[in-house]
């Protein structure tokens, strides 16, 4: 009786959700054949996004709506089959279909494609020599190195990409199929826009043929939306700018700013888990301390504050020193061997079986690190006395900062890059020559400009568009984890009303007339 009920509860979500969105779009009319394209997601915040992003940009411009949905395993006659018997049942097709979509787009096996990307594969993959020259590869013209190399370590579970691996080579062909059957698509087609949750992974590639041939192209997801274009490939790449802006800003704006940013920092130390970091379900901050985790000499104690290996090594980019997680922890633990330094490593709370697992390995080969329990809280390692943590691009650079404790990020695209209370080292020997001499940094760890930092980057970018006051209405749903189920639908049935809807639609609007790269927050 429960699964029935249950069932009649979800199609009754269902339906409801299915009459906002044709409510929603009762005035957009298609007036041309361009297309709007847009990425097929199960995600119910993203679907509800587009929802009412595309509202917006339909209206504007009379374009149709087609989905398409980039899944590598699609490639095959027979998943198609089970592809086109799903449309007819699932439900996520027939919420798509209520905000206007017409066409979903699935990639399938076509011979000629199939033969076309074979030849090439086997060309480029000769060329391939390295990890760099991998993420490097442009294919006519597109570049797509980072966006295979990422997908492969996600889909894969590695740590890293061995070039030589028949695994890899069967990938690559399949990731250059891929490409070739989207740039067919364009060819064919009249794309006007694409509209993507993210500017990583395949469902990435739309997006980046759209740039190369000066197409409109956006990130949309709960929290956020971006312009993007071939100067701007990726979201959230506005670090270098975040001093020029704040100054910009008037001066009760800039003190309101300030206040925010402090209070939410004093939040998240005192263990409130989630602030201002969504997808986080446990703090890395509690309120333990403990004088027995660290080795009790004079040896300075260093931290490496590990990343998950398989999550999106290049988000902002491939400027990077090293080319993945694993080869930096790699060139780290031959440091280890060459160091009088106690070291240390540690995973975030919410750290994935994974992760642990390949650092379990790690730790085998360079003994000289020892493997702290991931729910140690930070609190307890400062106590005790860190002296400085390595990172690639983490948060953490800016949170030991505020401890006055210095650290090292191993890439120039990280978000701190524009502030000096952290380090950002500019190659291998920068980084060895810095860990070697922690004396001669000369950092700043002004509280105001970790405070600057902090309102630019989870804030002022961070525009929470379709929720006001998100971390108050995450609990009415169940928190980040829920984004992407039913529950979340149900919230948002009782939220939106025809007056936000409004409010949104004129923002959307001003916002794609603006050419600006990113909708900010109001405060």
């Amino acid at each position: 009786m429960i699964f029935i009920k249950n069932l009649f509860d979800k199609k009754k979500i269902i339906q409801s959700i299915i009459e906002f969105n044709k409510k929603l779009f009762l005035e957009n009319e298609v007036t041309n054949n361009r297309i709007i394209l847009t990425e097929f997601s199960t995600n119910k915040s993203i679907q509800a996004g587009f929802a009412l992003f595309l509202k917006s940009l339909q209206k504007k411009t009379g374009c149709r709506i087609f989905s398409y949905n980039n899944d590598l395993n699609l490639i095959s006659k027979k998943k198609n089959y089970y592809s086109s018997i799903n449309k007819v049942f699932n439900h996520n097709y027939k919420i798509y279909t209520s905000f206007k979509v017409e066409k979903f787009i699935d990639v399938y096996f076509d011979e000629k494609i199939y033969i076309k990307s074979k030849k090439k594969s086997s060309r480029l993959i000769k060329k391939i020599t390295s990890k760099r020259k991998l993420l490097e590869l442009k294919l006519d013209g597109i570049w797509i190195g980072d966006l295979l190399y990422d997908t492969f370590l996600k889909q894969k579970s590695k740590s890293t990409v061995n070039l030589h691996s028949e695994e890899f080579k069967d990938f690559f062909l399949d990731f250059i199929y891929l490409t070739y059957f989207w740039i067919e698509f364009f060819k064919k087609n009249k794309v006007y826009s694409v509209v993507t949750s993210h500017t990583v992974y395949t469902s990435a590639i739309p997006l980046r043929i759209a740039l190369k041939k000066k197409l409109n192209a956006y990130q949309v997801n709960f929290h956020n939306i971006y312009r993007l274009n071939n100067n701007k490939l990726f979201a959230y790449d506005i670090f270098n700018q975040y001093s020029k802006l704040f100054n910009g800003f008037k001066k009760n704006f800039k003190i309101k700013a300030l206040k925010i940013a402090k209070d939410q920092c004093l939040k998240r130390f005192d263990g409130i888990k989630g602030v201002d970091m969504h997808y986080s379900t446990k703090s890395a901050y509690k309120k333990e301390y403990s004088k027995n985790i660290l080795n009790q000499n004079t040896k300075k104690k260093i931290l490496i504050a590990a990343h998950c290996f398989l999550d999106n090594p290049h988000p902002y980019g491939i400027r990077a020193i090293f080319d993945d997680f694993y080869e930096w922890i790699d060139y780290l633990g031959k440091l280890s061997e060459k160091t009088d330094y106690d070291w240390y490593i540690k995973t975030h709370p919410d750290f994935k079986i994974t992760t642990q697992d390949i650092i379990k390995n790690f730790v085998k080969k360079y003994p000289k690190i020892k493997l702290i329990p991931p729910n140690t809280s930070h609190h307890n390692l400062i106590s005790n006395g860190i002296d400085c943590v390595l990172t690639v691009h983490g948060t953490i650079a800016w949170e030991y900062a505020f401890f006055k404790i210095p650290v090292i990020s191993a890439s120039q695209s990280n978000p701190h890059i524009d502030f000096n209370f952290s380090y950002h080292a500019k190659n291998k020997k920068d980084l060895s020559n810095a860990l070697a001499n922690l004396k001669n940094l000369k950092l700043n760890f002004s509280k105001e400009n970790i405070y600057k930092f902090y309102f630019m980057n989870n804030i002022y970018r961070q525009s929470n568009w379709m929720i006001e006051t998100l971390e108050n209405n995450f609990k009415k749903f169940g928190g980040y984890r829920n984004t992407s189920k039913m529950i979340f639908y149900e919230f948002w049935l009782k939220y939106r009303t025809d007056k936000k809807n409004e409010t949104t639609h004129k923002k959307i609007t001003e916002f794609i007339d603006s050419k600006k790269f990113f909708l900010s927050r109001e405060i």
